[in-house]
Protein backbone atom coordinates (compact mmCIF):
# COMPACT_ATOMS: atom_id res chain seq x y z
CA UNK A 1 0.00 0.00 0.00
CA UNK A 2 2.60 2.31 0.81
CA UNK A 3 4.36 1.93 -3.00
CA UNK A 4 0.69 2.89 -3.83
CA UNK A 5 0.49 5.78 -1.56
CA UNK A 6 3.44 7.33 -2.98
CA UNK A 7 2.58 6.74 -6.40
CA UNK A 8 -0.52 9.17 -5.96
CA UNK A 9 1.97 11.60 -4.06
CA UNK A 10 4.12 11.71 -7.16
CA UNK A 11 1.03 12.69 -9.22
CA UNK A 12 -0.85 15.15 -7.25
CA UNK A 13 2.61 16.11 -6.44
CA UNK A 14 1.56 17.07 -2.96
CA UNK A 15 4.00 19.33 -1.09
CA UNK A 16 3.78 17.28 1.89
CA UNK A 17 5.85 15.00 0.00
CA UNK A 18 8.64 17.01 0.16
CA UNK A 19 11.48 18.18 2.65
CA UNK A 20 13.45 21.30 2.35
CA UNK A 21 16.11 21.99 4.71
CA UNK A 22 19.37 21.46 3.19
CA UNK A 23 21.80 18.69 4.42
CA UNK A 24 25.50 18.02 4.03
CA UNK A 25 26.07 14.36 4.31
CA UNK A 26 29.82 13.12 4.66
CA UNK A 27 30.81 9.60 3.61
CA UNK A 28 33.69 7.69 5.48
CA UNK A 29 35.37 7.31 2.44
CA UNK A 30 36.40 9.77 -0.22
CA UNK A 31 33.50 12.02 -1.22
CA UNK A 32 30.98 14.23 0.52
CA UNK A 33 27.45 15.19 -0.28
CA UNK A 34 26.53 19.36 -0.17
CA UNK A 35 22.64 18.94 -0.86
CA UNK A 36 21.18 21.80 -4.02
CA UNK A 37 18.58 22.45 -5.34
CA UNK A 38 17.02 21.60 -8.51
CA UNK A 39 16.11 24.89 -10.22
CA UNK A 40 19.84 26.57 -9.55
CA UNK A 41 20.97 23.75 -11.76
CA UNK A 42 21.87 25.32 -15.37
CA UNK A 43 19.94 24.20 -18.22
CA UNK A 44 17.97 21.78 -15.85
CA UNK A 45 14.63 22.91 -17.07
CA UNK A 46 15.11 22.64 -20.71
CA UNK A 47 16.75 18.54 -20.43
CA UNK A 48 15.04 15.99 -21.79
CA UNK A 49 13.70 14.60 -19.18
CA UNK A 50 12.26 11.50 -20.90
CA UNK A 51 15.01 10.37 -22.27
CA UNK A 52 17.21 10.35 -18.72
CA UNK A 53 14.55 8.43 -17.42
CA UNK A 54 14.46 6.00 -20.05
CA UNK A 55 18.35 4.96 -19.53
CA UNK A 56 17.35 5.08 -15.27
CA UNK A 57 14.66 2.43 -16.51
CA UNK A 58 17.63 0.35 -17.85
CA UNK A 59 19.40 0.26 -14.90
CA UNK A 60 16.29 -0.32 -12.99
CA UNK A 61 15.63 -3.54 -14.39
CA UNK A 62 18.64 -4.27 -13.41
CA UNK A 63 18.52 -3.51 -9.92
CA UNK A 64 15.48 -5.59 -10.14
CA UNK A 65 17.35 -9.05 -10.61
CA UNK A 66 19.95 -8.02 -7.79
CA UNK A 67 19.74 -8.81 -3.88
CA UNK A 68 17.78 -6.32 -3.05
CA UNK A 69 20.01 -5.90 0.57
CA UNK A 70 23.78 -6.13 -1.51
CA UNK A 71 25.24 -2.76 -1.22
CA UNK A 72 25.88 -1.71 -4.29
CA UNK A 73 29.43 -0.88 -6.05
CA UNK A 74 30.97 2.00 -4.68
CA UNK A 75 31.62 4.12 -1.66
CA UNK A 76 28.20 5.70 -2.04
CA UNK A 77 26.78 5.14 1.89
CA UNK A 78 26.65 1.56 1.04
CA UNK A 79 23.13 1.99 -0.75
CA UNK A 80 21.73 -1.15 -2.24
CA UNK A 81 19.59 -2.05 -5.06
CA UNK A 82 16.60 -1.99 -3.08
CA UNK A 83 17.24 1.76 -1.94
CA UNK A 84 16.18 2.22 -5.48
CA UNK A 85 12.72 0.24 -5.58
CA UNK A 86 10.37 2.82 -4.64
CA UNK A 87 11.67 5.33 -7.26
CA UNK A 88 12.33 2.59 -10.09
CA UNK A 89 8.26 1.35 -9.59
CA UNK A 90 7.55 5.04 -9.61
CA UNK A 91 9.40 5.52 -13.38
CA UNK A 92 7.97 2.48 -14.38
CA UNK A 93 4.41 4.26 -14.56
CA UNK A 94 5.56 7.63 -14.63
CA UNK A 95 7.27 6.79 -18.25
CA UNK A 96 4.05 6.93 -19.60
CA UNK A 97 3.23 10.85 -18.86
CA UNK A 98 4.30 14.37 -19.86
CA UNK A 99 7.86 16.06 -19.85
CA UNK A 100 6.66 18.23 -17.23
CA UNK A 101 5.42 14.91 -15.09
CA UNK A 102 8.52 13.30 -15.69
CA UNK A 103 10.79 16.63 -14.13
CA UNK A 104 8.38 16.60 -11.47
CA UNK A 105 9.34 12.96 -10.69
CA UNK A 106 13.27 13.31 -10.22
CA UNK A 107 12.33 16.69 -7.97
CA UNK A 108 10.13 15.12 -5.96
CA UNK A 109 11.71 11.54 -5.31
CA UNK A 110 15.08 12.80 -5.55
CA UNK A 111 17.25 14.75 -3.37
CA UNK A 112 19.96 16.52 -5.47
CA UNK A 113 23.55 16.80 -3.93
CA UNK A 114 26.79 18.08 -5.37
CA UNK A 115 29.83 15.69 -5.53
CA UNK A 116 32.83 17.00 -3.67
CA UNK A 117 36.40 15.05 -2.73
CA UNK A 118 36.77 15.23 1.14
CA UNK A 119 39.20 18.05 0.40
CA UNK A 120 36.42 19.85 -0.92
CA UNK A 121 37.23 19.86 -4.80
CA UNK A 122 33.97 19.80 -6.95
CA UNK A 123 35.96 19.59 -10.52
CA UNK A 124 36.95 17.39 -12.33
CA UNK A 125 37.73 15.99 -15.55
CA UNK A 126 35.25 14.63 -18.29
CA UNK A 127 36.14 12.76 -21.58
CA UNK A 128 34.56 11.14 -23.83
CA UNK A 129 34.04 7.79 -25.96
CA UNK A 130 31.75 5.80 -29.02
CA UNK A 131 31.44 3.11 -30.55
CA UNK A 132 34.10 2.71 -33.09
CA UNK A 133 33.94 2.05 -36.71
CA UNK A 134 36.43 0.07 -38.76
CA UNK A 135 36.50 -2.14 -41.90
CA UNK A 136 37.07 -5.80 -41.82
CA UNK A 137 36.74 -9.13 -43.45
CA UNK A 138 37.21 -12.66 -41.72
CA UNK A 139 39.46 -13.74 -44.30
CA UNK A 140 43.24 -12.14 -43.92
CA UNK A 141 44.84 -10.85 -46.82
CA UNK A 142 47.46 -7.73 -48.14
CA UNK A 143 44.22 -5.22 -46.86
CA UNK A 144 42.91 -6.77 -43.88
CA UNK A 145 46.11 -7.54 -41.69
CA UNK A 146 45.76 -6.33 -38.44
CA UNK A 147 43.69 -9.12 -36.25
CA UNK A 148 41.23 -8.52 -33.62
CA UNK A 149 41.52 -11.18 -30.82
CA UNK A 150 39.41 -13.15 -28.73
CA UNK A 151 39.93 -13.66 -25.09
CA UNK A 152 42.50 -16.67 -24.66
CA UNK A 153 40.59 -19.58 -22.98
CA UNK A 154 44.34 -21.07 -21.65
CA UNK A 155 44.57 -21.13 -17.95
CA UNK A 156 48.26 -20.58 -18.62
CA UNK A 157 47.38 -17.84 -20.39
CA UNK A 158 50.44 -15.50 -19.46
CA UNK A 159 48.60 -11.99 -18.57
CA UNK A 160 51.86 -10.16 -18.46
CA UNK A 161 52.10 -10.03 -21.83
CA UNK A 162 52.12 -6.47 -23.07
CA UNK A 163 50.36 -4.99 -26.22
CA UNK A 164 54.16 -5.06 -28.39
CA UNK A 165 54.17 -8.82 -27.26
CA UNK A 166 50.93 -9.45 -28.27
CA UNK A 167 51.45 -7.33 -31.72
CA UNK A 168 54.63 -9.07 -32.35
CA UNK A 169 52.95 -12.55 -32.54
CA UNK A 170 52.75 -14.09 -28.93
CA UNK A 171 49.72 -15.41 -28.87
CA UNK A 172 49.77 -15.82 -33.17
CA UNK A 173 49.56 -20.17 -32.41
CA UNK A 174 46.06 -19.81 -30.44
CA UNK A 175 44.16 -19.23 -33.31
CA UNK A 176 42.32 -16.28 -31.43
CA UNK A 177 42.11 -13.94 -34.15
CA UNK A 178 38.50 -13.30 -34.80
CA UNK A 179 38.47 -10.89 -37.78
CA UNK A 180 41.51 -8.72 -39.31
CA UNK A 181 40.77 -4.63 -40.32
CA UNK A 182 42.48 -2.34 -42.37
CA UNK A 183 43.80 0.42 -40.12
CA UNK A 184 46.11 -0.25 -37.24
CA UNK A 185 45.55 2.82 -35.67
CA UNK A 186 41.51 2.47 -35.96
CA UNK A 187 42.15 -0.63 -34.02
CA UNK A 188 44.35 1.06 -31.51
CA UNK A 189 41.46 3.42 -30.98
CA UNK A 190 38.77 0.81 -30.69
CA UNK A 191 40.75 -1.15 -27.90
CA UNK A 192 40.03 2.32 -26.17
CA UNK A 193 37.07 2.57 -26.35
CA UNK A 194 36.22 -1.09 -25.81
CA UNK A 195 33.62 -1.92 -28.24
CA UNK A 196 33.09 -0.83 -31.95
CA UNK A 197 31.50 -2.35 -35.43
CA UNK A 198 33.07 -4.20 -38.23
CA UNK A 199 31.91 -3.56 -42.11
CA UNK A 200 32.86 -6.30 -43.96
CA UNK A 201 33.73 -5.97 -48.06
CA UNK A 202 30.29 -7.05 -48.73
CA UNK A 203 28.52 -4.35 -46.77
CA UNK A 204 27.12 -6.16 -43.25
CA UNK A 205 28.27 -5.09 -40.16
CA UNK A 206 29.56 -7.80 -36.95
CA UNK A 207 29.69 -6.08 -33.82
CA UNK A 208 32.35 -6.56 -31.45
CA UNK A 209 32.15 -5.97 -27.14
CA UNK A 210 34.81 -5.92 -24.63
CA UNK A 211 35.82 -9.34 -23.44
CA UNK A 212 38.97 -8.60 -21.34
CA UNK A 213 42.23 -7.03 -21.14
CA UNK A 214 45.87 -7.89 -19.96
CA UNK A 215 46.82 -6.97 -16.70
CA UNK A 216 48.75 -3.86 -17.44
CA UNK A 217 47.36 -0.80 -16.63
CA UNK A 218 45.77 1.76 -19.45
CA UNK A 219 48.44 4.78 -20.39
CA UNK A 220 47.21 7.62 -22.05
CA UNK A 221 50.08 7.99 -25.06
CA UNK A 222 49.23 11.55 -25.58
CA UNK A 223 50.74 12.54 -21.82
CA UNK A 224 54.36 11.11 -23.15
CA UNK A 225 53.75 12.26 -26.68
CA UNK A 226 53.36 15.81 -25.46
CA UNK A 227 56.38 15.34 -23.61
CA UNK A 228 58.29 14.12 -26.33
CA UNK A 229 57.35 17.55 -28.16
CA UNK A 230 54.95 15.33 -31.06
CA UNK A 231 51.69 16.92 -30.37
CA UNK A 232 50.98 20.54 -29.35
CA UNK A 233 48.71 21.85 -26.29
CA UNK A 234 45.91 22.05 -28.59
CA UNK A 235 46.31 18.88 -30.27
CA UNK A 236 46.39 16.72 -26.77
CA UNK A 237 43.16 14.90 -27.21
CA UNK A 238 42.18 11.66 -29.12
CA UNK A 239 41.87 14.06 -32.31
CA UNK A 240 45.55 15.56 -32.56
CA UNK A 241 47.07 11.52 -30.90
CA UNK A 242 44.99 9.54 -34.18
CA UNK A 243 46.22 12.68 -36.81
CA UNK A 244 49.78 12.39 -35.44
CA UNK A 245 49.61 8.52 -35.59
CA UNK A 246 47.94 8.27 -39.56
CA UNK A 247 51.09 10.97 -40.70
CA UNK A 248 53.74 8.96 -38.87
CA UNK A 249 53.11 5.42 -39.95
CA UNK A 250 56.87 4.25 -39.44
CA UNK A 251 56.62 5.45 -35.71
CA UNK A 252 52.85 4.94 -34.79
CA UNK A 253 53.54 1.41 -33.53
CA UNK A 254 56.63 2.73 -31.33
CA UNK A 255 54.43 5.16 -29.83
CA UNK A 256 50.97 2.76 -29.75
CA UNK A 257 53.50 -0.01 -27.71
CA UNK A 258 53.94 2.79 -24.93
CA UNK A 259 50.11 1.70 -23.46
CA UNK A 260 50.72 -1.72 -22.53
CA UNK A 261 47.24 -2.50 -21.90
CA UNK A 262 45.30 -4.58 -24.69
CA UNK A 263 42.05 -5.46 -25.03
CA UNK A 264 40.21 -8.30 -26.07
CA UNK A 265 37.19 -9.20 -27.85
CA UNK A 266 33.99 -11.10 -28.71
CA UNK A 267 31.58 -10.93 -31.52
CA UNK A 268 28.03 -10.23 -30.23
CA UNK A 269 24.74 -9.47 -31.83
CA UNK A 270 23.08 -7.01 -29.49
CA UNK A 271 21.35 -4.31 -30.76
CA UNK A 272 23.16 -2.42 -28.27
CA UNK A 273 26.29 -1.81 -27.02
CA UNK A 274 26.32 -2.93 -23.19
CA UNK A 275 28.32 -1.32 -20.75
CA UNK A 276 30.02 -2.76 -17.22
CA UNK A 277 26.35 -2.47 -15.22
CA UNK A 278 25.35 -5.09 -18.13
CA UNK A 279 23.09 -2.50 -19.30
CA UNK A 280 22.78 -1.04 -22.93
CA UNK A 281 24.31 2.41 -23.08
CA UNK A 282 22.08 5.34 -24.12
CA UNK A 283 24.03 8.31 -26.43
CA UNK A 284 24.78 11.30 -23.70
CA UNK A 285 23.15 9.70 -21.66
CA UNK A 286 24.68 6.98 -20.10
CA UNK A 287 28.38 7.70 -18.39
CA UNK A 288 31.30 5.66 -17.09
CA UNK A 289 32.53 6.19 -14.11
CA UNK A 290 35.02 4.96 -11.22
CA UNK A 291 32.94 2.50 -9.75
CA UNK A 292 35.17 1.72 -7.21
CA UNK A 293 33.34 5.24 -5.87
CA UNK A 294 30.07 6.03 -7.61
CA UNK A 295 27.65 3.14 -8.08
CA UNK A 296 26.30 1.84 -11.16
CA UNK A 297 22.65 3.08 -12.03
CA UNK A 298 22.74 6.45 -10.20
CA UNK A 299 21.38 9.11 -11.50
CA UNK A 300 24.48 12.35 -12.22
CA UNK A 301 23.48 15.75 -13.21
CA UNK A 302 26.85 16.53 -15.25
CA UNK A 303 28.07 19.86 -16.00
CA UNK A 304 30.74 20.49 -18.33
CA UNK A 305 31.57 22.04 -22.01
CA UNK A 306 31.56 20.47 -25.26
CA UNK A 307 34.54 21.69 -27.76
CA UNK A 308 33.54 22.67 -31.12
CA UNK A 309 36.54 23.77 -33.59
CA UNK A 310 37.84 26.73 -31.28
CA UNK A 311 34.81 27.65 -29.71
CA UNK A 312 33.37 25.61 -25.88
CA UNK A 313 29.46 24.47 -25.63
CA UNK A 314 27.56 23.81 -22.48
CA UNK A 315 26.80 20.12 -21.88
CA UNK A 316 24.38 20.12 -18.84
CA UNK A 317 22.16 16.63 -19.00
CA UNK A 318 20.90 14.50 -16.74
CA UNK A 319 23.05 10.95 -17.16
CA UNK A 320 23.20 7.63 -15.22
CA UNK A 321 26.43 5.84 -14.60
CA UNK A 322 26.33 2.66 -16.26
CA UNK A 323 29.80 2.20 -17.38
CA UNK A 324 33.46 1.97 -16.26
CA UNK A 325 37.15 2.31 -17.70
CA UNK A 326 40.23 1.58 -16.55
CA UNK A 327 41.16 5.21 -17.00
CA UNK A 328 38.20 6.24 -15.21
CA UNK A 329 39.48 6.91 -11.98
CA UNK A 330 38.63 9.69 -9.21
CA UNK A 331 36.03 11.23 -7.35
CA UNK A 332 34.83 13.31 -10.12
CA UNK A 333 35.52 11.96 -13.60
CA UNK A 334 33.22 11.35 -16.11
CA UNK A 335 33.47 9.36 -19.87
CA UNK A 336 30.56 10.53 -21.91
CA UNK A 337 29.11 7.62 -24.02
CA UNK A 338 28.27 9.72 -27.65
CA UNK A 339 26.92 6.65 -29.70
CA UNK A 340 28.10 5.99 -33.07
CA UNK A 341 28.35 7.51 -36.21
CA UNK A 342 31.24 10.41 -37.25
CA UNK A 343 29.45 13.21 -35.00
CA UNK A 344 29.82 10.75 -32.68
CA UNK A 345 33.28 10.39 -33.31
CA UNK A 346 33.96 14.02 -33.44
CA UNK A 347 32.96 14.65 -30.05
CA UNK A 348 34.42 12.22 -28.04
CA UNK A 349 37.80 12.57 -29.87
CA UNK A 350 37.91 16.34 -29.26
CA UNK A 351 36.34 16.01 -25.27
CA UNK A 352 38.33 16.51 -22.08
CA UNK A 353 36.93 19.20 -20.48
CA UNK A 354 36.80 20.25 -16.46
CA UNK A 355 33.34 19.82 -14.85
CA UNK A 356 31.38 18.62 -12.07
CA UNK A 357 28.29 16.75 -11.41
CA UNK A 358 25.06 16.42 -8.91
CA UNK A 359 23.98 12.71 -7.71
CA UNK A 360 20.68 12.27 -7.43
CA UNK A 361 19.98 9.71 -4.40
CA UNK A 362 16.57 8.31 -3.73
CA UNK A 363 14.51 10.41 -0.78
CA UNK A 364 13.75 7.11 0.98
CA UNK A 365 17.23 6.12 1.10
CA UNK A 366 18.24 9.67 2.29
CA UNK A 367 16.06 9.43 4.99
CA UNK A 368 17.71 6.00 5.92
CA UNK A 369 20.74 7.68 5.90
CA UNK A 370 19.95 10.81 8.61
CA UNK A 371 17.87 7.81 10.74
CA UNK A 372 14.44 9.33 10.24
Amino acid sequence: MLRYFFILCLLFALPSCLFNKRITIKTSEALRLNEQDFQDLEGWNEDDHKLALQTFLHSCRKFSKMPQNSPLNGKLLDITAGDFRDVCDIGEVVKQMSAKQTKNFFENWFKLFLVESKSGEENGVFTGYYEASLRGSFVKNDKYKYPIYAKPKDVNFDANLTRKDIENGALASQKLELIYVDDKVDLFFMHIQGSGRVILPNGNEIRLAFAGKNQHPFNAISNEMFEKGLISKDEYNSKGVRKWLKNNPEKAEEIMNLNNSFTFFRIFDNEYVIGAQGVPLTSERSLAVDNEIMPFGTPLWVQTQLKNSDNKESFNKLMIAQDTGSAIKGVVRGDIFFGYGEEAENKAFTMASKGKYYVLLPINFVDKVLGR
